[in-house]
């Protein structure tokens, strides 16, 4: 058997004979034979010897175990008397009935038997029919709220057709397609720009810093004018 002692490792630790692990085994033997091998060969036929007792010893343990049996059968007599004495006062040993007033009896019971099924059923359809209630305005609430929750949605579309109708005003057409072309020709629309070293925008691709005479946002102002303009 392998056994990890924390003594031998902290002696070995300070004596420098542990290794660069710090773990160190111990081989040893059991005390004694464990319970699961056989009897030694050398001992199978050998017979221990009794040890003898000395006469006080033995003449006390004598009275000791006299005594032992002596109280216990005491409490085991009191036990028994007592559980007769209370067999015999109880109620129910003096009363012996017979077969009608059992059969009389019997049929009290049930009736009383009857009596709590009843109790117990009309609790039951009270349970049942609240609970019946409750799932009905549960699930007429579920549908409320569906609905509603289907009028808001048919709302956003009606609201969303009627700005795509008001947009569809300015689609171009076949009818209006040639007035679109000349007038995207007349105005035309220029969304190149350039960026110089301090941040200034400069709109148009012909548009360069050399040339201009006002600063980047005025020319921003400017473009961004002239595209709302076109869009109107």
């Amino acid at each position: 058997m392998l056994r990890a002692s924390s003594g031998i490792l902290s002696r070995l630790a300070t004596e420098g004979k542990v290794g660069s692990s710090g773990f160190s085994l111990e081989f040893v033997r059991w005390r004694r034979k464990p319970r699961w091998l056989p009897t030694a060969k050398s001992k199978l036929f050998r017979v221990p010897e009794r040890k003898q007792q000395s006469p006080e010893e033995k003449a006390e343990l004598l009275r000791l175990h006299n005594n032992y049996k002596t109280q216990l059968r005491s409490v085991r007599q009191y036990l028994r008397e007592e559980n007769q004495r209370i067999a015999e006062t109880s109620s129910a040993d003096h009363f012996v009935l017979t077969p009608e007033q059992e059969e009389a009896e019997f049929q009290r019971c049930l009736q009383e038997n009857e009596k709590w099924n009843r109790e117990v059923a009309a609790l039951r359809e009270q349970r049942l029919a609240r609970e019946h209630q409750e799932k009905q305005q549960y699930v007429q609430e579920r549908l409320r709220l569906a609905e509603e929750r289907e009028e808001e949605r048919m709302e956003k579309i009606e609201a969303l057709v009627r700005k795509e109708k008001e947009l569809s005003k300015t689609f171009i057409t076949r009818e209006n397609l040639d007035a679109a072309i000349e007038q995207a020709l007349a105005n035309p629309i220029d969304y190149n720009f350039s960026i110089d070293l301090q941040g200034n925008l400069y709109h148009g691709r012909s548009t360069t810093p050399g040339n201009t005479t006002g600063g980047g946002n005025q020319n921003l102002l400017e473009s961004t004018e002239e595209r709302i303009e076109a869009q109107n």
